[in-house]
């Protein structure tokens, strides 16, 4: 069968305003030694994508809302009929960013919960505040008709808390919940000690 993606993650940054203990990438505020492409390669990727395929797309990180030009690179990817997604850990939702959101016509957003309290999933982002945020950023979804879905990130340290992450995101309307598992690469490999036992 010839290959034909449905679905890309394009991580568009690897700067990210937190620090969180499970980071794939090892993403900082600043990424120095991985500076931001142009816009213009955005374009030339999406060029090339959209001449034989039309996926998915969602735009990722780091935390891609530290780009000035995400709303531009959705909006481009729109017009090469791509279905440009958006995934962010929720700290930088505004009501301007929902506007730009929907002017973008991005179709679905993410957020990243790892905790039903605010401790756990705290625990996990590094950064105080970061639970509070995100459940404004769902609540100014559901304010602004912004179709979103929820990821968690399971180890050790809130595997107990599973269930109540459940009842949760699902009180915060959200279109679906995914559960994944830790990929032991950037920071990650940190917590290597805390991935989930097959039993």
């Amino acid at each position: 069968m010839e290959f034909e993606p449905k679905w890309i993650a394009w991580e568009i940054t690897r700067r990210c305003n937190l620090k969180c203990v499970h980071c794939r990438s090892s993403s900082e505020l600043e990424a120095v030694e991985h500076p931001d492409f142009s816009f213009d390669e955005a374009k030339r990727v999406i060029d090339d994508i959209s001449s034989y395929s039309s996926p998915v797309m969602v735009l990722s990180g780091g935390e891609p809302l530290l780009r000035e030009d995400v709303f531009e690179i959705a909006k481009y990817g729109g017009q090469k009929d791509l279905r440009m997604c958006l995934a962010t850990n929720g700290t930088l939702i505004t009501e301007e960013i929902c506007a730009k959101i929907k002017e973008a016509d991005i179709k679905m957003v993410a957020l990243s919960l790892d905790g039903s309290p605010a401790e756990i999933h705290e625990n996990f982002r590094n950064s105080p505040g970061a639970f509070d945020a995100t459940v404004n950023a769902a609540r100014l979804f559901k304010e602004h008709g912004i179709q979103f879905l929820i990821n968690s990130s399971f180890t050790k340290r809130n595997q107990k808390d599973i269930v109540n992450i459940y009842k949760f995101v699902k009180s915060l309307g959200t279109t679906a919940w995914y559960m994944f598992m830790i990929v032991p690469t950037g920071r990650g490999e940190d917590i290597m000690e805390e991935l989930i036992s097959v039993e």
